[in-house]
């Protein structure tokens, strides 16, 4: 017996728009495409649907009062916006309302499956989450993790591309579970962001990751750093830049040894008190980095605008820069487009010899990824400082 298509409606005045994603999307899944949201409607209150795409302007009722009644009607349904407008206002719009990603005309095809497919996961892992015994466990269980000192950092170096010198690490949670083994963060950060656990163990990595730093930069590793990421709840709290100042103070660590990294999408549901907590991070010399650069919603008046010190690509653009030229253009654009900004650029996801040659030969910054080195326990790049001046880069690939 054949599994049961996923269900997309498709709401579009254009006939051609309309036409090209049911074509498309019609062999994956049951399509059904309409061309008013007045027509949608109905179908809410009669249909179930894993994924409702539509446009945002629209004549009489425009996409962003369809999400209204998508959200009250059929609230399972995941939203994806339209628009033919690139700006970042637009798409700020689209995320408050409650579209889970937002895709922008003329579109590539490859670009619209790569969101629908965001989407439907993004749905699965609800569903999968939704029962409430199921959730109350799970998340008593995460709270006493936290508790038990369960979690774990591992540290994936950062290196100048020029020189091979390596100039920093990210630091990476893992979840040490004592009868599942090491979960990696798409197992928990997603709940921990639900039940609001993420802030208490944002705070534990952060802490952890900074007394760290302190050690390495007691055994001679001064130009060295530490990036963390943060979620956009802890950007939220209006007293993070205080406590990230308590916290540096404590452990006795140089604001410019701690960079923060945050996701585009930060800023989708408050860009306001996000560049401000940002702000009075990097006036504290905190250093800012976006992680995951060109999968969001960043345009360039709004870049321009951001309080940050460098730039991720994200490896999905560096993994085929060497054999798809339109990946290329695109790592070409956005290291010129950052360093016209004058804004370092890491590139992630680098695992061969040809990619770091490409991206030495456009000038990018750093890099990060298995040619490096894999995520390590700090006990390697412990040992590695304590070789003072005989360190050498490939020992941390050796380790891992």
């Amino acid at each position: 017996m054949s599994e049961e298509k996923l269900r997309v409606l498709i709401v579009d005045d254009d006939p051609e728009i309309r036409s090209i994603l049911l074509e498309f999307l019609g062999g994956s899944y049951e399509c059904l495409a309409l061309n008013s949201a007045e027509e949608a409607l109905p179908m809410l209150a009669t249909q179930q649907f894993d994924l409702i795409m539509t446009d945002i302007a629209m004549a009489r009722m425009n996409g962003l009062d369809l999400v209204r009644h998508i959200i009250s009607e059929a609230p399972n349904s995941v939203i994806v916006m339209i628009s033919g407008q690139r700006n970042i206002e637009v798409a700020i719009q689209a995320m408050r309302a409650g579209a889970f990603d937002y895709i922008t005309k003329p579109f590539e095809l490859r670009e619209v499956a790569a969101v629908t497919r965001r989407a439907l996961e993004h749905r699965k892992r609800i569903e999968g989450d939704r029962a409430p015994s199921r959730f109350d466990e799970t998340s008593k269980e995460l709270l006493a993790a936290i508790g038990n000192q369960e979690f774990v950092l591992h540290y994936q170096p950062q290196v100048e591309i020029q020189t091979g010198r390596i100039v920093g690490v990210e630091a990476l949670v893992r979840w040490q579970h004592p009868n599942r083994g090491l979960l990696l963060p798409g197992d928990f950060i997603p709940l921990a962001e639900r039940n609001g656990a993420i802030l208490q163990l944002g705070e534990s990595v952060l802490r952890a990751a900074c007394t760290q730093a302190r050690r390495w930069f007691d055994l001679g590793l001064n130009d060295f750093r530490v990036a963390v990421n943060v979620s956009p709840q802890q950007l939220q709290q209006n007293h993070f830049p205080e406590t990230v100042a308590s916290l540096l103070q404590e452990v006795g660590l140089q604001a410019s040894k701690l960079e923060v990294e945050i996701t585009e999408n930060s800023f989708m549901l408050d860009g306001g008190i996000g560049i401000q907590t940002l702000t009075e991070l990097r006036e504290m010399g905190v250093l800012i980095s976006i992680d995951d650069f060109g999968t969001g919603y960043s345009s360039l008046s709004y870049l321009k605008r951001l309080p940050i010190d460098s730039i991720k690509l994200d490896a999905s653009f560096v993994k085929d820069a060497t054999t798809d030229t339109d990946d290329a253009a695109l790592v070409i654009a956005i290291i010129a487009l950052a360093h016209n900004l004058r804004l370092r650029v890491v590139a992630e996801g680098i695992e061969t010899q040809e990619q770091l040659n490409l991206l030495r030969s456009l000038r990018c910054d750093e890099g990060q990824g298995y040619f490096f080195g894999r995520p390590v326990g700090e006990e390697v790049i412990t040992a590695w400082a304590e070789k003072g001046n005989n360190r050498e880069p490939t020992i941390l690939s050796e380790a891992a």
